[in-house]
Protein backbone atom coordinates (compact mmCIF):
# COMPACT_ATOMS: atom_id res chain seq x y z
CA UNK A 1 0.00 0.00 0.00
CA UNK A 2 1.44 3.43 -0.84
CA UNK A 3 1.89 6.07 1.38
CA UNK A 4 -0.07 8.47 -1.08
CA UNK A 5 -3.50 5.98 -1.12
CA UNK A 6 -3.55 7.34 2.84
CA UNK A 7 -4.93 10.49 1.61
CA UNK A 8 -8.19 9.03 -0.28
CA UNK A 9 -9.39 6.28 2.63
CA UNK A 10 -12.11 6.97 4.41
CA UNK A 11 -14.35 5.04 7.08
CA UNK A 12 -16.72 2.78 5.01
CA UNK A 13 -19.22 3.50 7.35
CA UNK A 14 -18.85 7.04 8.16
CA UNK A 15 -16.89 8.56 5.13
CA UNK A 16 -15.03 10.22 7.91
CA UNK A 17 -11.12 10.49 8.18
CA UNK A 18 -9.42 7.81 9.95
CA UNK A 19 -6.86 7.87 12.13
CA UNK A 20 -3.09 5.80 11.03
CA UNK A 21 -0.51 3.91 13.17
CA UNK A 22 2.62 1.84 11.23
CA UNK A 23 3.62 -0.61 11.88
CA UNK A 24 6.18 -1.92 9.06
CA UNK A 25 6.98 -0.16 5.62
CA UNK A 26 9.16 -1.83 2.33
CA UNK A 27 10.28 -1.32 -1.05
CA UNK A 28 8.38 -2.97 -3.49
CA UNK A 29 9.49 -3.29 -7.08
CA UNK A 30 7.77 -2.15 -10.01
CA UNK A 31 8.39 -2.13 -13.95
CA UNK A 32 9.38 1.36 -14.13
CA UNK A 33 10.13 2.15 -10.28
CA UNK A 34 10.91 1.25 -6.17
CA UNK A 35 8.34 2.64 -4.10
CA UNK A 36 8.29 2.85 -0.39
CA UNK A 37 5.03 1.31 0.82
CA UNK A 38 3.08 0.48 3.94
CA UNK A 39 3.52 -3.49 4.30
CA UNK A 40 1.54 -3.08 7.69
CA UNK A 41 -0.26 -0.71 10.27
CA UNK A 42 -3.58 0.26 11.25
CA UNK A 43 -6.63 2.50 10.27
CA UNK A 44 -8.63 3.59 13.60
CA UNK A 45 -12.66 4.85 12.84
CA UNK A 46 -13.53 7.43 15.17
CA UNK A 47 -16.51 5.24 15.90
CA UNK A 48 -14.77 2.24 16.68
CA UNK A 49 -13.85 0.53 13.50
CA UNK A 50 -10.01 -1.24 13.19
CA UNK A 51 -8.59 -2.14 9.50
CA UNK A 52 -5.58 -3.41 9.34
CA UNK A 53 -3.15 -3.23 6.18
CA UNK A 54 -1.17 -6.79 5.93
CA UNK A 55 0.71 -8.24 2.99
CA UNK A 56 0.44 -4.16 1.79
CA UNK A 57 -3.17 -4.39 1.66
CA UNK A 58 -5.41 -2.34 3.35
CA UNK A 59 -8.55 -4.46 4.74
CA UNK A 60 -11.34 -1.93 4.53
CA UNK A 61 -14.42 -4.12 4.81
CA UNK A 62 -16.62 -3.31 7.92
CA UNK A 63 -16.25 -7.37 9.30
CA UNK A 64 -12.59 -6.95 9.34
CA UNK A 65 -12.19 -6.81 12.91
CA UNK A 66 -13.01 -10.41 12.75
CA UNK A 67 -11.56 -11.70 9.76
CA UNK A 68 -8.50 -10.57 10.90
CA UNK A 69 -8.99 -10.55 14.34
CA UNK A 70 -5.31 -12.43 15.12
CA UNK A 71 -3.17 -9.92 13.28
CA UNK A 72 -5.30 -7.25 15.45
CA UNK A 73 -4.91 -9.08 18.60
CA UNK A 74 -0.94 -8.90 18.14
CA UNK A 75 -1.39 -5.13 17.76
CA UNK A 76 -3.81 -3.70 19.56
CA UNK A 77 -3.48 -4.14 23.19
CA UNK A 78 -6.87 -3.46 24.44
CA UNK A 79 -8.57 -4.93 21.50
CA UNK A 80 -11.31 -6.91 23.87
CA UNK A 81 -12.35 -3.96 25.18
CA UNK A 82 -12.54 -1.87 21.42
CA UNK A 83 -14.33 -4.79 20.35
CA UNK A 84 -17.05 -4.67 22.96
CA UNK A 85 -17.71 -1.30 22.21
CA UNK A 86 -17.88 -1.40 18.75
CA UNK A 87 -20.72 -3.79 19.01
CA UNK A 88 -23.37 -2.68 21.18
CA UNK A 89 -22.85 0.49 19.05
CA UNK A 90 -22.92 -1.54 15.49
CA UNK A 91 -23.81 -5.25 16.44
CA UNK A 92 -26.59 -5.40 13.72
CA UNK A 93 -24.31 -3.92 11.04
CA UNK A 94 -21.26 -6.58 11.91
CA UNK A 95 -23.56 -9.13 12.01
CA UNK A 96 -25.40 -8.23 8.47
CA UNK A 97 -22.15 -7.46 6.79
CA UNK A 98 -21.03 -10.88 8.06
CA UNK A 99 -23.94 -12.58 7.17
CA UNK A 100 -23.92 -11.52 3.59
CA UNK A 101 -20.31 -11.29 2.64
CA UNK A 102 -19.59 -14.60 3.67
CA UNK A 103 -20.23 -17.10 1.14
CA UNK A 104 -19.13 -14.55 -1.83
CA UNK A 105 -15.22 -14.19 -0.32
CA UNK A 106 -14.93 -17.66 0.03
CA UNK A 107 -16.38 -18.34 -3.32
CA UNK A 108 -14.21 -15.33 -5.66
CA UNK A 109 -10.93 -16.38 -3.74
CA UNK A 110 -11.58 -20.00 -5.02
CA UNK A 111 -12.21 -18.82 -8.31
CA UNK A 112 -9.06 -17.00 -8.90
CA UNK A 113 -6.98 -19.30 -7.47
CA UNK A 114 -7.56 -21.16 -10.34
CA UNK A 115 -5.81 -18.33 -12.70
CA UNK A 116 -2.45 -18.55 -13.58
CA UNK A 117 -1.31 -15.86 -15.83
CA UNK A 118 2.24 -17.26 -16.28
CA UNK A 119 0.97 -19.57 -18.16
CA UNK A 120 -1.05 -17.22 -19.89
CA UNK A 121 -4.33 -17.89 -18.99
CA UNK A 122 -7.17 -16.17 -20.40
CA UNK A 123 -10.28 -14.36 -19.20
CA UNK A 124 -13.36 -14.61 -19.92
CA UNK A 125 -11.61 -16.17 -23.14
CA UNK A 126 -9.84 -12.70 -23.64
CA UNK A 127 -6.05 -12.88 -23.40
CA UNK A 128 -4.59 -10.11 -20.37
CA UNK A 129 -3.04 -8.51 -23.25
CA UNK A 130 -5.90 -7.65 -24.88
CA UNK A 131 -7.68 -6.30 -21.24
CA UNK A 132 -6.76 -2.63 -22.63
CA UNK A 133 -8.85 -2.74 -26.16
CA UNK A 134 -11.82 -4.69 -23.33
CA UNK A 135 -11.87 -1.25 -21.59
CA UNK A 136 -12.09 0.78 -24.32
CA UNK A 137 -14.92 -1.05 -25.85
CA UNK A 138 -16.74 -1.45 -22.68
CA UNK A 139 -16.52 2.48 -21.71
CA UNK A 140 -17.21 3.81 -25.24
CA UNK A 141 -13.62 5.38 -24.73
CA UNK A 142 -10.71 5.95 -27.06
CA UNK A 143 -6.86 5.93 -25.75
CA UNK A 144 -6.75 9.27 -25.95
CA UNK A 145 -10.18 10.36 -23.71
CA UNK A 146 -9.60 7.57 -21.03
CA UNK A 147 -6.02 10.00 -20.13
CA UNK A 148 -6.10 11.57 -17.06
CA UNK A 149 -8.61 10.25 -15.03
CA UNK A 150 -8.67 8.95 -11.53
CA UNK A 151 -10.35 5.68 -12.34
CA UNK A 152 -12.02 2.96 -9.83
CA UNK A 153 -12.24 -0.68 -10.64
CA UNK A 154 -14.80 -2.17 -8.41
CA UNK A 155 -15.20 -5.90 -8.37
CA UNK A 156 -11.15 -6.24 -9.18
CA UNK A 157 -11.00 -9.51 -8.96
CA UNK A 158 -7.44 -11.23 -9.99
CA UNK A 159 -6.44 -7.42 -10.87
CA UNK A 160 -5.29 -7.26 -14.46
CA UNK A 161 -8.08 -5.04 -15.55
CA UNK A 162 -6.83 -2.39 -12.92
CA UNK A 163 -3.40 -2.79 -14.30
CA UNK A 164 -4.91 -2.12 -17.81
CA UNK A 165 -6.88 0.56 -16.43
CA UNK A 166 -4.05 2.20 -15.21
CA UNK A 167 -1.86 1.46 -18.05
CA UNK A 168 -4.92 3.30 -20.63
CA UNK A 169 -5.47 6.13 -18.54
CA UNK A 170 -1.75 6.89 -17.04
CA UNK A 171 -3.60 8.13 -13.58
CA UNK A 172 -3.95 6.22 -10.37
CA UNK A 173 -6.81 3.45 -10.77
CA UNK A 174 -7.93 1.55 -7.34
CA UNK A 175 -8.88 -1.87 -7.79
CA UNK A 176 -11.77 -2.75 -4.80
CA UNK A 177 -11.80 -6.44 -4.21
CA UNK A 178 -13.92 -8.05 -1.80
CA UNK A 179 -12.35 -11.84 -1.41
CA UNK A 180 -8.48 -12.58 -0.98
CA UNK A 181 -7.99 -12.66 -4.08
CA UNK A 182 -6.83 -9.04 -3.46
CA UNK A 183 -3.70 -10.26 -2.24
CA UNK A 184 -2.55 -12.44 -5.38
CA UNK A 185 -3.49 -8.68 -7.57
CA UNK A 186 -1.44 -6.87 -5.37
CA UNK A 187 1.49 -8.69 -4.90
CA UNK A 188 1.85 -9.56 -8.74
CA UNK A 189 0.82 -5.55 -9.98
CA UNK A 190 3.79 -3.80 -12.16
CA UNK A 191 2.54 -0.92 -12.69
CA UNK A 192 3.13 1.76 -9.48
CA UNK A 193 -0.49 3.43 -10.36
CA UNK A 194 -2.66 0.63 -9.62
CA UNK A 195 -3.07 0.38 -5.85
CA UNK A 196 -5.51 -2.09 -4.33
CA UNK A 197 -7.72 -2.06 -1.59
CA UNK A 198 -9.99 -5.42 0.09
CA UNK A 199 -13.63 -3.86 0.49
CA UNK A 200 -17.37 -4.73 0.08
CA UNK A 201 -18.73 -2.47 -2.51
CA UNK A 202 -21.49 -1.38 -0.54
CA UNK A 203 -19.64 -0.06 2.05
CA UNK A 204 -16.64 1.75 -0.12
CA UNK A 205 -13.89 3.57 1.92
CA UNK A 206 -14.14 6.73 -0.11
CA UNK A 207 -15.65 9.69 -0.01
CA UNK A 208 -18.30 10.83 -2.41
CA UNK A 209 -17.46 12.40 -5.87
CA UNK A 210 -14.10 11.17 -5.61
CA UNK A 211 -13.24 9.58 -9.20
CA UNK A 212 -13.57 10.42 -12.72
CA UNK A 213 -14.29 7.23 -13.97
CA UNK A 214 -16.16 3.87 -12.33
CA UNK A 215 -15.38 0.63 -13.80
CA UNK A 216 -17.30 -2.35 -12.83
CA UNK A 217 -17.39 -5.93 -14.74
CA UNK A 218 -19.71 -8.86 -13.69
CA UNK A 219 -19.92 -7.95 -9.59
CA UNK A 220 -22.48 -5.91 -9.10
CA UNK A 221 -25.17 -9.06 -9.83
CA UNK A 222 -23.34 -10.89 -7.48
CA UNK A 223 -24.81 -8.67 -4.82
CA UNK A 224 -27.84 -9.22 -2.60
CA UNK A 225 -29.45 -6.32 -4.33
CA UNK A 226 -28.31 -5.11 -7.72
CA UNK A 227 -29.58 -1.87 -7.91
CA UNK A 228 -29.02 -1.22 -4.26
CA UNK A 229 -25.07 -1.46 -5.30
CA UNK A 230 -25.33 0.32 -8.18
CA UNK A 231 -26.80 3.22 -5.86
CA UNK A 232 -23.97 2.80 -3.47
CA UNK A 233 -21.03 2.83 -5.72
CA UNK A 234 -22.30 5.81 -8.13
CA UNK A 235 -21.65 7.86 -4.99
CA UNK A 236 -17.74 7.93 -5.18
CA UNK A 237 -18.17 9.21 -8.86
CA UNK A 238 -17.80 13.00 -9.68
CA UNK A 239 -20.35 15.11 -11.43
CA UNK A 240 -19.77 14.17 -15.62
CA UNK A 241 -17.77 11.19 -14.38
CA UNK A 242 -18.06 8.10 -16.51
CA UNK A 243 -19.88 4.89 -15.20
CA UNK A 244 -19.44 1.49 -17.01
CA UNK A 245 -21.21 -2.06 -16.17
CA UNK A 246 -21.20 -5.06 -17.25
CA UNK A 247 -24.59 -6.99 -16.14
CA UNK A 248 -25.85 -11.07 -17.06
CA UNK A 249 -28.90 -10.43 -18.67
CA UNK A 250 -31.72 -13.53 -19.04
CA UNK A 251 -31.08 -16.24 -21.74
CA UNK A 252 -34.04 -18.85 -22.94
CA UNK A 253 -31.90 -21.69 -24.31
CA UNK A 254 -32.43 -24.59 -22.62
CA UNK A 255 -28.60 -24.95 -21.68
CA UNK A 256 -28.80 -22.04 -19.56
CA UNK A 257 -32.06 -22.93 -18.24
CA UNK A 258 -30.46 -26.18 -17.00
CA UNK A 259 -27.66 -24.73 -15.32
CA UNK A 260 -29.95 -22.40 -13.49
CA UNK A 261 -31.64 -25.12 -12.29
CA UNK A 262 -28.18 -26.96 -11.21
CA UNK A 263 -27.04 -23.56 -9.34
CA UNK A 264 -30.06 -23.51 -7.19
CA UNK A 265 -28.30 -26.71 -5.62
CA UNK A 266 -24.95 -26.02 -6.18
CA UNK A 267 -24.59 -22.70 -4.63
CA UNK A 268 -26.03 -23.80 -1.33
CA UNK A 269 -23.24 -25.72 -0.84
CA UNK A 270 -20.00 -25.22 1.21
CA UNK A 271 -17.52 -24.36 -1.33
CA UNK A 272 -15.39 -27.03 -0.48
CA UNK A 273 -18.12 -29.68 -1.55
CA UNK A 274 -19.38 -27.35 -4.61
CA UNK A 275 -16.12 -27.49 -6.16
CA UNK A 276 -15.98 -31.65 -6.02
CA UNK A 277 -19.45 -31.35 -7.26
CA UNK A 278 -18.43 -29.75 -10.34
CA UNK A 279 -15.15 -30.91 -11.04
CA UNK A 280 -16.73 -34.70 -10.94
CA UNK A 281 -20.53 -34.37 -12.59
CA UNK A 282 -20.21 -31.48 -14.65
CA UNK A 283 -16.64 -29.85 -15.76
CA UNK A 284 -16.14 -33.36 -17.32
CA UNK A 285 -19.15 -32.50 -19.82
CA UNK A 286 -18.52 -28.80 -20.36
CA UNK A 287 -14.69 -29.27 -21.06
CA UNK A 288 -15.65 -32.12 -23.53
CA UNK A 289 -17.75 -30.21 -25.29
CA UNK A 290 -15.81 -26.78 -25.77
CA UNK A 291 -13.17 -29.19 -26.65
CA UNK A 292 -15.07 -30.22 -29.24
CA UNK A 293 -16.81 -27.32 -30.91
CA UNK A 294 -13.48 -25.33 -30.86
CA UNK A 295 -11.57 -27.89 -32.27
CA UNK A 296 -8.58 -26.59 -30.25
CA UNK A 297 -7.46 -27.30 -26.94
CA UNK A 298 -9.24 -26.06 -23.53
CA UNK A 299 -7.53 -24.91 -20.85
CA UNK A 300 -9.12 -26.62 -18.16
CA UNK A 301 -8.20 -24.00 -15.32
CA UNK A 302 -10.12 -21.09 -17.56
CA UNK A 303 -12.84 -23.53 -17.67
CA UNK A 304 -12.96 -24.13 -13.54
CA UNK A 305 -12.63 -20.22 -13.41
CA UNK A 306 -16.12 -20.02 -15.41
CA UNK A 307 -18.23 -22.70 -13.92
CA UNK A 308 -17.49 -21.52 -10.18
CA UNK A 309 -18.40 -18.05 -11.40
CA UNK A 310 -21.19 -19.42 -12.79
CA UNK A 311 -22.47 -22.03 -10.16
CA UNK A 312 -21.22 -21.08 -6.60
CA UNK A 313 -21.95 -17.56 -5.85
CA UNK A 314 -24.47 -17.11 -3.60
CA UNK A 315 -25.81 -14.10 -5.42
CA UNK A 316 -26.37 -14.20 -9.07
CA UNK A 317 -28.96 -11.73 -10.88
CA UNK A 318 -30.19 -11.32 -14.56
CA UNK A 319 -31.14 -7.67 -15.77
CA UNK A 320 -32.75 -7.32 -18.82
CA UNK A 321 -31.31 -3.75 -21.00
CA UNK A 322 -34.36 -1.76 -20.38
CA UNK A 323 -34.25 -2.42 -16.87
CA UNK A 324 -30.42 -1.36 -16.26
CA UNK A 325 -31.31 1.60 -18.64
CA UNK A 326 -34.13 2.25 -16.17
CA UNK A 327 -31.74 2.22 -13.60
CA UNK A 328 -29.61 5.05 -15.04
CA UNK A 329 -32.53 7.28 -15.93
CA UNK A 330 -33.57 6.86 -12.38
CA UNK A 331 -30.05 7.72 -11.05
CA UNK A 332 -30.06 10.94 -13.36
CA UNK A 333 -27.48 9.78 -15.73
CA UNK A 334 -26.99 11.23 -19.37
CA UNK A 335 -25.66 9.86 -22.48
CA UNK A 336 -26.62 6.15 -21.73
CA UNK A 337 -25.92 3.52 -24.18
CA UNK A 338 -25.31 -0.35 -24.32
CA UNK A 339 -21.33 -0.36 -25.71
CA UNK A 340 -21.00 -4.03 -26.04
CA UNK A 341 -23.36 -7.11 -26.05
CA UNK A 342 -22.65 -11.04 -26.30
CA UNK A 343 -24.24 -14.38 -25.36
CA UNK A 344 -23.90 -13.30 -21.43
CA UNK A 345 -24.16 -9.88 -21.03
CA UNK A 346 -23.67 -6.44 -21.64
CA UNK A 347 -22.36 -2.95 -21.10
CA UNK A 348 -24.03 -0.07 -20.14
CA UNK A 349 -21.91 3.69 -19.96
CA UNK A 350 -23.72 6.77 -19.16
CA UNK A 351 -22.60 10.46 -17.64
CA UNK A 352 -23.13 11.16 -14.15
CA UNK A 353 -25.68 14.45 -14.67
Amino acid sequence: MQFELLRYLCCPVSKTELEFQLIEEFDKVYDSSTVREIKSGLLFSSLGFIFPVIDGVPRMLVEAVYDYSSFLQQHVPDLSNRLQQLEAAYGQLLKECVTKNKKTKKSFEWEWNFLDAEKKDKIWEKDITSLKDVFLSETGLTAELAVHQFSIDVGSGHGFMTKAIADTTQMHTIGVELSKAVEAAYSHNQNSKAWFVQADLQYLPFAANTFDLLYSSGVIHHTNNTFESLKRIETTLKQNGLLCIWLYHPQKNLYHRIALWLRKFISKLPIQLGFITITLFIFPFTFLIKKIRKKRPVNYREELIYLFDSFTPEFRDEVPKEKAIGWFNELKYKEVKVTTTDQYGYSLAARKD
